[in-house]
């Protein structure tokens, strides 16, 4: 069981990594949808309008469930087939590395 809880200026979340052998691939954090302290995360507002909704999540109840647990899906996409052939790999900028 994962619970993401805030901490001083930031709001709940949980942080990804993702390794092939000793190489990092990816990291990321992912949030929960709907919360208001969203609003004031520094690292959120520093988001477009379309990360923060690839970095949302929204928490529902598990079915079943007498505790009142919660359950969530973040799909992670490390490479995507586009009509033109995979996607090239993008750098923090979101710029395309240079050869």
């Amino acid at each position: 069981m994962i619970k993401p809880v805030p901490y001083p200026g930031r709001t709940p979340h949980i942080h990804v990594a993702v390794n092939k052998g000793d190489k990092r691939l990816l990291t990321t954090q992912c949030y929960i949808k709907g919360l208001p302290q969203n609003d004031r995360d520094g690292v959120m507002r520093s988001t477009t309008e379309a990360e923060r909704k690839l970095l949302m999540i929204p928490f529902e109840p598990l079915k079943g469930s007498d505790a009142g647990e919660l359950q969530a899906n973040f799909e992670i996409v490390l490479g995507a087939i586009t009509d033109e052939g995979p996607e090239q790999p993008r750098g923090r900028s979101g710029r395309r590395p240079r050869a």
